[in-house]
């Protein structure tokens, strides 16, 4: 996975009915616990080789609420075994680590974007709005 959905979520479905790879989960089914939206990091591709950017936050209406997480690949094991952000789904007993399957990720988006909040979809700079 290379998407978080955040604590600014408002649960409106958006997200979870334009992900084509149902990545995301609702509020009620969160593994965590939360109530919000939840990006289950085994099956998230950041819409690559689908789409120019993610659906999640294209379509998304609380600009700010998806942001880049670390790239879903062995180097970066440790941080999905944290427990608290992430609950990894498992197959015949295995958690479905990066080392097990890693996923595809937008290389465009640098590591220095990525896992500190920094936002999928940004609101238009007034200047730039024709």
């Amino acid at each position: 996975m290379s998407v978080i959905i955040d604590d600014t979520c408002i649960t409106c479905d958006a997200c979870l009915q334009n992900c084509p790879v149902n990545a995301i989960v609702d509020d009620m089914h969160n593994p965590t616990g939360e109530s919000r939206y939840y990006v289950q990091p085994e099956k998230c591709v950041e819409c690559v080789g689908i789409y120019d950017d993610p659906q999640c936050a294209a379509i998304c209406p609380s600009i700010g609420c998806i942001t880049w997480d670390m790239p879903f690949t062995p180097e970066f094991e440790e941080h999905f075994l944290n427990e608290e952000l992430y609950k990894l789904g498992e197959k015949n007993g295995k958690l479905k680590t990066p080392s097990f399957r890693k996923k595809k990720y937008r290389t465009d988006i640098g590591q220095e974007l990525r896992g500190v909040g920094k936002e999928v979809q940004e609101e238009p700079d007034e200047n730039e709005v024709g």
